[in-house]
């Protein structure tokens, strides 16, 4: 018996022909390489995409309040995302909300203050490398002037010279103009406080957020809330009486005029208030002085916080709108412009009628019980819609802004509207160059040629006087020594014979809450270098997530 043949022996594997140096590594040491390689790609992706795509924002300022709500804190202000890459190739369109670069070299104050130029009145730079570097902060406006524009701003409208040499307001787009119209009145949005009084057999009276009108032939019920551009924004304010100590008043008045403010909770539409007793309300501000709290949530603290100093113009651009709940006889409301225009809107049960100056522009046949009505003047035009479907609008010519708007209610019978509510449009205030810096320019003049000055003052004053002379240089595209007197210190571009010429490649940035809001008007124009992209929308807080307009 023969024995079997040995199996054959098994060939060893072959080595690997190139062992790699990380085959080699631990385990451990392996897994941290691929997560460190994973970790820098993502890296390098994502700052390519905040670099050339979108990038996220957060809104320090309240300077385009209530659209975009900013606050130091970062909880509390809206976060945004903003589109880099499409806005390369396109640039921003009139009324875009856009995100740039300050177009001023800055450093930070002493002690966490605001920002400060970054030289003084005598041209010596401030800034230290390493040590107090340029600040390169991001704003948030709305490009309102275009390159090549010719505009001037008057009664807190832009108007634009057109083709046929005419002047047109700068008109906003349907959408831009909706998240623009701001509340500052709505039936029922603070127990107690109606603010139409009845005269000649009229009254007026609200349950909830119900408003019941009782007219009669020669009687009128007017709107006596004062339409100021204020902007209250919801939360605590210090209150006092505006004017203090008068001697003529009897010891308990003066102890209250001399007390200290209070803090009370404001908003635009819950605008009383209690001090001492006695009831306030904030739109009446030549009676009582509002304060903010804190002016740490403005662009500039040279504001302050008192509002009466920067709110005290008044408006002409408002929108009514409520729906007619009952309806006997007939109702008119009536907006004045002073002694110089009266529109109304006349409601029947029936038809309706929209006239001007006691000419009829247009009327209608409709049930109008139920319906949903608005009436508004809006940059030079009055409009009607009912049942949101517009029903006439016509350009009407525009009256000075010293001319202040009364709107009221006047027919006979009775009328019952339900979610009565007042809006009002963007007012763009007189600061800036659209100032009359005249009289402060001549003080800081005097200061300086005064042998008896403070090394505190003259930086002071000749700071101011390089501040007035240089945006109003910049703006007219002129050396300082080549401005006339009127260019030197008073208002440019307020009427068509100061309108201002915007260069290639500059534009005008305004913030929506224009009296708290540091903008072109005090700084001048942003280069188009300066340029980052378009707001898209708000991503945080979840609550007002929505789309920029």
């Amino acid at each position: 018996m023969t024995e079997p043949d040995p199996a054959p022996a098994v060939a060893a594997p072959p080595a690997p022909l190139h062992e790699t140096w990380e085959a080699r590594l631990p385990e451990w040491q392996q897994w941290l390489n691929r997560t460190c390689e994973n970790w820098i790609f993502a890296f390098i992706v994502a700052m390519a995409i905040r670099h050339f795509a979108v990038e996220a924002f957060r809104i320090p300022t309240a300077s385009m309040e209530p659209m975009l709500y900013g606050d130091p804190a970062f909880a509390k202000s809206d976060h945004v995302v903003v589109d880099k890459f499409l806005f390369r190739f396109t640039g921003p369109k009139r009324w875009d909300v856009t995100v740039f670069q300050f177009p001023q070299p800055e450093i930070e104050g002493h002690g966490g203050a605001d920002a400060v130029t970054a030289w003084t009145w005598d041209d010596k730079r401030l800034d230290v490398p390493m040590l107090r570097p340029l600040m390169y902060r991001n704003f948030v406006k709305r490009a309102v002037i275009l390159p090549g524009d010719v505009f001037y701003i008057s009664n807190g409208d832009i108007y634009l010279k057109q083709p046929d040499g005419g002047w047109k307001v700068s008109r906003k787009p349907e959408a831009a103009q909706e998240v623009i119209w701001q509340e500052v009145y709505r039936s029922g949005a603070q127990a107690g406080y109606l603010p139409w009084n009845g005269e000649g057999g009229t009254s007026a009276t609200a349950t909830g957020s119900t408003v019941a009108l009782a007219l009669a032939e020669g009687g009128a019920v007017r709107f006596t809330q004062p339409l100021r551009n204020l902007y209250l924004k919801p939360g605590p304010f210090r209150a006092r009486p505006a004017r203090q100590g008068d001697d003529d008043r009897d010891e308990a008045d003066r102890g209250f005029y001399d007390a200290e403010a209070e803090q009370v909770e404001l908003s635009m539409t819950t605008p009383l208030f209690k001090y001492h007793g006695r009831t306030g309300n904030a739109w009446e501000l030549d009676r009582w002085a509002i304060s903010r709290l804190t002016s740490a949530d403005l662009d500039n603290g040279s504001h302050g916080t008192l509002l009466n100093k920067s709110m005290n113009e008044f408006i002409g651009d408002v929108r009514l709108r409520g729906t007619l709940a009952a309806l006997a006889g007939s109702v008119t409301f009536r907006l004045d412009q002073g002694d110089v225009h009266a529109y109304a809107f006349t409601v029947t049960a029936d038809g309706w009628s929209v006239s001007g100056d006691g000419k009829e522009l247009k009327s209608g046949k409709a049930a109008m019980s139920g319906a949903r009505l608005v009436f508004a003047h809006l940059d030079n035009q009055i409009f009607a819609r009912i049942n949101g479907d517009e029903v006439v609008r016509v350009d009407v010519e525009p009256v000075d802004s010293a001319k202040r708007l009364a709107l009221s209610w006047s027919g006979a019978g009775s009328a019952t509207f339900s979610e009565l509510a007042l809006d009002r449009d963007v007012h763009y205030t007189s600061s800036g160059f659209l100032r009359d810096d005249t009289r402060i320019y001549k003080s800081q003049v005097k200061v300086l040629e005064s042998e008896n000055r403070q090394t505190e003052e003259l930086d002071s004053a000749a700071t101011m006087k390089r501040n007035i002379q240089g945006v109003r240089a910049q703006m007219l595209g002129k050396a300082v020594d080549e401005l006339t007197p009127a260019q030197l210190s008073g208002p440019l571009g307020t009427s068509a014979a100061s309108a201002i010429t915007a260069p290639p490649g500059a534009y005008l940035m305004m913030g929506d809450n224009s009296p708290l809001s540091w903008d072109g008007r005090s700084w001048g124009w942003v280069p188009k270098e300066n340029l980052r992209g378009r707001v898209l929308a708000v991503i945080l807080p979840f609550s007002r997530w929505r789309l920029v307009r």
